[in-house]
């Protein structure tokens, strides 16, 4: 599989039948699921044009804090993978440079059966200043 070979992965199960299970497809590589959304036409993190500079995301006050993944069944070769995206845990906590906010955004892959592959729990943080009364 070219994205194994592109990552470096040598792992024959993802290269010949020979490699997978008897009587299984091959497998895809665990990190797949993190380039999925690279190619998803309403992925968020997929490249479009025009791009505001710098950052690209439209805020600077919230950055990628933490990424997370659960493998609970592998992904093959011709599964049709069904996402689903929805909000998970919030939290705060104070830093030195203000109040930070804590989201985290959790994203599960299914087969074409409905069986849970994988949940990605991606943590983003947004820094809010510190007050005036605080200084």
């Amino acid at each position: 599989m070219l994205f194994a070979r592109s990552v470096g992965d040598v792992d024959p199960c993802y290269e010949t039948q020979l490699g997978a299970e008897p009587g299984t497809a091959l497998v895809t590589p665990p990190t797949f699921v993190a380039a999925l959304d690279h190619f998803d036409p309403a992925g968020k993190t997929r490249p479009t044009l025009p791009r505001n500079e710098p950052g690209h995301g439209g805020r600077t006050d919230t950055v990628h804090a933490a990424q997370y993944f659960d493998y609970l069944a592998p992904l093959r070769v011709g599964d049709r993978i069904v996402v689903a995206t929805f909000a998970g845990q919030a939290w705060t906590k104070e830093g030195m440079s203000g109040k930070l906010e804590f989201t985290e955004t959790v994203t599960e892959y299914r087969n074409q059966d409905g069986h849970l592959l994988v949940r990605a729990r991606k943590v983003s943080v947004r820094v809010s200043p510190p007050s005036e009364a605080r200084g």
